[in-house]
């Protein structure tokens, strides 16, 4: 399947995802970039409170009801403006003719330098991502199209064997994927990646950078570029780590950041607090809806700032001599500081987020050069650091400036908490802080992306000073009455000059970002490869081109109420995404399983021998057998868990269907 034929999915994903937030923005007094930027979480906030309301109403996850539910919510907000009389924000100046399309050529250039990589690697536009974690968000998008329900309060229990489902997993991901209007789950999947993913991230890091760094527009130019260059994310966490819900909720992190940032501006100004302060609300809302550990990525980054903004304001009301409100006020933002971490940890609803054990060999000194040089993949692909040597040293140049002007310092901070949290997550396991990182599943993929934000900023932030400081050197002109005569061609000389060191030192900035850019273009694409290319997988390859077109087939091939069994390791599990058709094991973990499924999995080579195998064939509806003898040393996925999947005798009492590779499929008739 062509990009080409994806394009609807495209452009639909894009106005579903932009128009609904765009426009509860505007009703909330946010106008220009800064709407289109903040509309992503917005929406998605939106669409968390239509998936939880739909499920018990009965009403299925189809576009017109997601359409006319969305406009429902619109018309309360408006009802809601209307009635607090919302005044605007305040917010950047406009950005004039020039300064637009300077903006939108950054933003264009860098989405499409991060989206080249995907364009180009994948075999076509519906090729799966063979990871662990892409296999369950492939077929929970199967599921909602199929049943229509997409709540995350249990909406995904036909991935469980059991059909106990999850009591709570975030489908913000899925409910927006489920909507595209092509019929491939594949495809739809892979058009998110590059929309909601790559698209939504540059995009709120240029509003973002246009919000904070107000005073030019080179920021919000630089900012787009300077994104394209890094791999924590977009290209690690949607591709290697196949982490879609998680990585959609960091793509709206810039976007919601910049509203919170709108928010404490207006706190401070005493203008348009209510509305902006209900923006920051469903944006905040959004992100937990995309996946909720976005809550914990947005404290690190919105913290500092908010915390800084009252803790200025208690001091404020110190000095003032209301020495109770402002003392009470300053120790109660440090219980919040410690308190909240303390009791998450301890609450038994996160216990499996926070006691997640995973163990690590690096150094902290190894795991704060990866982060610094966004360099995560250095035990795979070793040797590639030193390309984003630049920029690295433009954020820690910004960081610095930050605290000499005494501007934009919690950036600074935000940087540090979040490196910090990465490092311990990649670090010793005996450190007494690590577990800290454990909000993250204690791993360093998930925490470095939140690095990004403050890192693209601070590096903008340096960067802009260093051109700003080339065009604001005047040359000297001579006052005194003998060079009077010469003032007027002076002064030209002084601005020619001027203009023409900044304009060098200008593009010196701009061939220094794209240069790094596309010197990372490269492992971009073996990150890429990695997850998509057969053969090329990280940890192992599920199925080949030649298999992939056979499963294609088996959708044609097979009759209606098929229901296909085999070790989901080995490329059975993609079949609902790949063919529409029917698995007893739609999942690669092993949580959930029915009694049936658990004798299937580890006896179902004993089908010959065992009555309780074809017990158990009968009871989950398995009509057809898929198996692959491909191994390990082969470069396919294994796990032990499934062995006794393994090797089954399909000689007798199996009818042949179709095969291709090293696969197999076959009618199971050894059960009469």
């Amino acid at each position: 399947m062509s990009w080409w034929a994806a394009a609807p999915d495209a452009f639909a994903l894009a106005l579903l995802v932009l128009l609904p937030g765009g426009l509860a923005l505007r009703l909330l007094g946010v106008r220009g970039l800064s709407a289109l930027a903040g509309a992503p979480p917005v929406t998605l906030g939106a669409l968390g409170v239509l998936a939880v309301a739909y499920a018990p109403l009965g009403v299925p996850w189809r576009l017109p009801a997601v359409l006319a539910g969305l406009l429902v919510l619109l018309g309360v907000l408006a009802l809601l403006a209307r009635a607090l009389r919302l005044p605007a924000g305040p917010g950047p100046g406009p950005l004039g003719r020039r300064g637009r399309l300077a903006v939108g050529a950054g933003l264009a250039v860098g989405a499409a330098l991060l989206a080249l990589p995907f364009l180009t690697v994948l075999p076509a536009a519906d090729s799966p991502l063979q990871q662990w974690d892409a296999v369950f968000h492939l077929n929970a998008v199967v599921s909602a199209r199929e049943t229509g329900v997409i709540t995350p309060l249990g909406g995904l229990a036909p991935l469980y064997g059991d059909g106990s489902g999850s009591p709570y997993y975030p489908t913000g991901w899925h409910s927006l994927v489920a909507l595209a209007p092509g019929d491939s789950v594949l495809a739809a999947t892979n058009t998110a990646v590059l929309v909601l993913g790559m698209g939504t991230w540059v995009l709120g890091l240029t509003g973002l950078a246009r919000e904070v760094l107000t005073r030019a527009v080179l920021p919000a130019v630089l900012a787009p570029l300077l994104a394209a260059g890094f791999i924590a994310y977009p290209a690690v966490q949607l591709t290697v780590l196949a982490q879609l819900p998680n990585g959609l909720s960091t793509a709206l992190l810039p976007g919601a950041l910049l509203l919170v940032v709108r928010a404490v501006r207006a706190a401070r100004v005493r203008q348009g607090v209510v509305g902006a302060g209900l923006a920051a609300v469903l944006a905040a809302a959004g992100v937990v809806v995309a996946h909720a550990s976005g809550a914990f990525s947005l404290a690190v980054l919105a913290g500092p700032l908010v915390i800084g903004a009252l803790g200025g304001w208690a001091l404020a009301q110190v000095r003032q001599g209301r020495r109770a409100l402002g003392g009470g006020v300053l120790l109660a933002l440090v219980a919040v500081v410690v308190g909240t971490p303390l009791l998450l940890a301890n609450l038994d609803a996160l216990s499996s987020v926070t006691g997640f054990e995973r163990a690590s060999g690096r150094s902290h000194r190894a795991a704060l050069q990866e982060v610094l040089l966004d360099n995560a993949l250095v035990h795979w692909f070793p040797g590639d650091g030193w390309q984003h040597v630049a920029v690295t040293v433009a954020t820690l140049a910004g960081a610095v400036l930050t605290l000499v002007r005494r501007r934009h310092r919690w950036l600074t901070v935000a940087l540090a908490l979040a490196a910090g949290l990465a490092v311990l997550a990649a670090g010793p396991e005996d450190h007494p802080l690590r577990w800290l990182s454990g909000f993250w599943y204690t791993q360093a993929g998930r925490i470095a992306p939140v690095a990004v934000v403050p890192a693209v900023l601070l590096a903008a932030y340096a960067l802009t000073a260093l051109v700003e400081r080339a065009r604001g050197v005047p040359a000297a002109v001579p006052q005194n009455s003998a060079v009077a005569r010469k003032s007027a061609v002076a002064r030209k000389s002084a601005v020619a000059g001027e203009v023409g060191v900044g304009g060098a030192v200008l593009v010196g900035v701009l061939v220094l970002v794209l240069g790094t850019a596309v010197l990372r273009l490269p492992l971009q694409e073996r990150v890429v490869a990695s997850a998509y290319v057969p053969g090329q997988v990280a940890w192992g390859t599920m199925a080949s081109e030649d298999e992939l077109a056979m499963m294609r087939r088996l959708g044609q091939s097979l009759p209606p109420g098929a229901v296909v069994v085999g070790d989901p390791f080995n490329g059975s599990a993609l079949l609902p995404a790949v063919a529409g058709v029917d698995v007893v094991f739609p999942q690669l973990g092993a949580g959930g399983r029915s009694p049936a499924q658990e004798v299937l999995e580890e006896r179902l080579a004993d089908v010959h021998d065992d009555p309780a195998v074809c017990a158990a064939l009968g009871e989950v509806g398995a009509t057809h057998l898929y198996q692959d003898t491909a191994t390990a040393r082969d470069g396919a996925k294994q796990r032990d868990r499934t062995d006794g999947m393994q090797d089954v005798d399909v000689t007798r009492g199996f009818t042949e269907v179709d095969s291709a590779g090293t696969a197999s499929v076959h009618r199971i008739e050894v059960c009469g």
